[in-house]
């Protein structure tokens, strides 16, 4: 994951309400990030999830008066 696209994403993430457990993780991902220079695959398949997951609540139950979104860096 590409750094510019992963703090996007954990800024974005701080905006949303979360879990207990998603609000850990984040943490967790934040520090290793910052220990490592960068996260597993897993952790970015994981929060990639997380941010879906959030992003689809807000377009389904709230009006998305100002959309923003984090560009991939995946080809679909």
């Amino acid at each position: 994951m590409e750094q510019e696209r992963l703090k996007c994403i954990l800024s974005l993430l701080k905006r949303h309400e979360l879990t207990l457990r998603e609000r850990e993780f984040v943490k967790a991902v934040e520090k290793y990030f910052h220990e490592n220079g960068k996260i597993t695959a897993q952790q970015e398949s994981v929060l990639e999830g997380i941010y879906r997951e959030k992003m689809w609540i807000r377009k389904v139950f709230l009006s998305p008066s100002h959309p923003s979104k984090c560009r991939s860096s995946k080809v679909v």
